[in-house]
């Protein structure tokens, strides 16, 4: 009776399904359970299916992570960060970016960074991470818009500077072991990501 099921799956929504059954062993049981035997049974498809899409296990869970990521991205990109003044406004997108760091797509983009293998796998890795960039800029660039249109600042920093409130994140977060309190968060804001940007305003 399984086997009809099987076959009535077809394109996105048959992936769909296999990422799922993927994301949910990373997350009970890591990336040395990813197989496609197990991933097949897990997903109710055949290991042939499986084999049609993904020429190895690492190329399947960095589809998955990666779908994740994108999803978590765009979620992040359309909330509305108009919060009255840039303080304000660096705090929320902080506390959100928090939010999504200890969710599942971050996390298990770091297990997959240690399991890279060799340079393609680690050049596809740091595609995903240059992608996950051009989002954060994107809504620092939103951000930032907003405070020049109020006069808070006059001009847009460089690059390296807008990055600053998520690298300083990611390093506590690293740092602390995932946990980046209220405190420090306000603490990041207020003596790092803040003053550098009203600095470059002033140039």
């Amino acid at each position: 009776m399984t086997e009809p099921n099987k076959s009535r799956r077809r394109g996105d929504k048959l992936q769909n399904d296999i990422y799922e059954a993927t994301y949910r062993l990373l997350e009970t049981e890591g990336y040395s359970a990813i197989n496609f035997t197990r991933i097949a049974r897990e997903a109710n498809t055949s290991r042939s299916v499986v084999y049609r899409y993904w020429d190895t296990p690492f190329d399947l869970v960095f589809a998955a992570v990666r779908q994740r990521m994108q999803q978590a991205e765009a979620r992040f990109e359309n909330l509305d960060f108009d919060r009255g003044s840039l303080r304000d406004h660096l705090v929320y997108v902080g506390q959100h970016f928090i939010l999504e760091s200890n969710n599942g797509p971050f996390r298990l983009f770091k297990m997959l960074f240690s399991e890279m293998m060799n340079q393609q796998e680690r050049e596809r890795t740091g595609q995903m991470l240059a992608e996950a960039t051009k989002s954060n800029i994107k809504i620092m660039d939103d951000v930032l818009q907003r405070a020049i249109q109020r006069g808070e600042i006059t001009k847009f920093p460089p690059k390296a500077t807008k990055l600053i409130l998520f690298e300083q994140i990611r390093y506590t977060f690293m740092l602390e072991n995932g946990l980046v309190s209220p405190q420090k968060l306000e603490e990041i804001v207020d003596h790092v990501v803040l003053p550098a940007i009203l600095y470059f305003s002033k140039q």
